[in-house]
């Protein structure tokens, strides 16, 4: 079966939480070569996250834990990459 190389994750995470150490401990799980974590949007309450992970054979169950640790949830599951290279998205022309 193929290995995952590349998630992008929506996540939420209280307004109260560290978000650079989230990074680093997304980046520290075994699987994980490097996290990288943009703010969508912050209100009050919480705060939005695209969280684009890479690396060998990444476990989704193994960040998710690391991201509830944080107080986090996933909302969805924007893209996935797998196979022995990462391809780059290439837009499609437009008539």
């Amino acid at each position: 079966m193929a290995k995952v190389r590349r998630l992008v994750l929506d996540v939420m995470v209280p307004n109260i939480a560290d978000v650079t150490k989230l990074a680093q401990d997304v980046a520290d799980v075994k699987t994980v070569h490097g996290a990288n974590i943009l703010v969508s949007e912050i209100d009050k309450e919480v705060i939005n996250l695209k969280v684009i992970v890479e690396g060998d054979n990444l476990k989704i169950n193994e960040i998710e834990k690391v991201i509830a640790q944080h107080g986090g949830t996933i909302h969805s599951v924007d893209n996935v990459v797998a196979g022995k290279e990462i391809v780059e998205d290439v837009e499609t022309p437009q008539d």
